[in-house]
Parts: structure tokens; C-alpha cells; sequence
């Protein structure tokens, strides 16, 4: 591919480098929406409610988390105290 001499080498570059990962992000967008029209509900009334489910999801990931280093805490400290 070849672009015209007047574009910037370093961009050009950084867009070359960029462009298998916007391809991906637009084929995603296009997949959910594809998803949500299959929905009775308005497009932006499932995008919302996907949003929310995500939220809620990586939440509840952080709680799982959050509760597996307290333990490995808890059990770091009792095995100190037994020494």
C-alpha cells in the first residue's frame, strides 16, 4: 500500500501498527450491535442493559479478588504467628 508523500512517516507507521486492532474493535461493535438488534427492545435499551451486566461482572471479579488476597493474607499472617 502505498500513501501519497505528503502523509507522515511516523504516522503512517503508528496507523499501520494500529490497524489490525481497530479492525478488531470495529468488527466487535458491529457483532454487538448485530446482538442487540436481534433483541424486541430498542438498540440502545440492550446496549445499556449489556453495559450494565459487563459492570456488574467485573465487580463482581474485583470482589473475588479483594476475598482471595484477604485470604492469602490471613493465611500469611497465621503462619507467621505459628513460628
Amino acid at each position: 500500500m502505498t500513501f501519497s508523500m505528503k502523509y507522515n512517516p511516523e504516522l503512517q507507521k503508528r496507523s499501520l501498527e494500529n490497524r489490525e486492532q481497530k479492525q478488531q474493535d470495529f468488527d466487535n461493535f458491529v457483532n454487538k450491535l448485530k446482538e442487540y438488534s436481534k433483541s424486541d427492545k430498542p438498540i440502545w435499551i440492550a446496549a445499556a442493559e449489556d453495559e450494565a451486566r459487563q459492570r456488574a461482572n467485573i465487580a463482581e471479579e474485583q470482589r473475588r479478588i479483594a476475598q482471595d488476597i484477604q485470604r492469602r493474607r490471613e493465611k500469611i499472617r497465621d503462619e507467621s504467628l505459628q513460628r
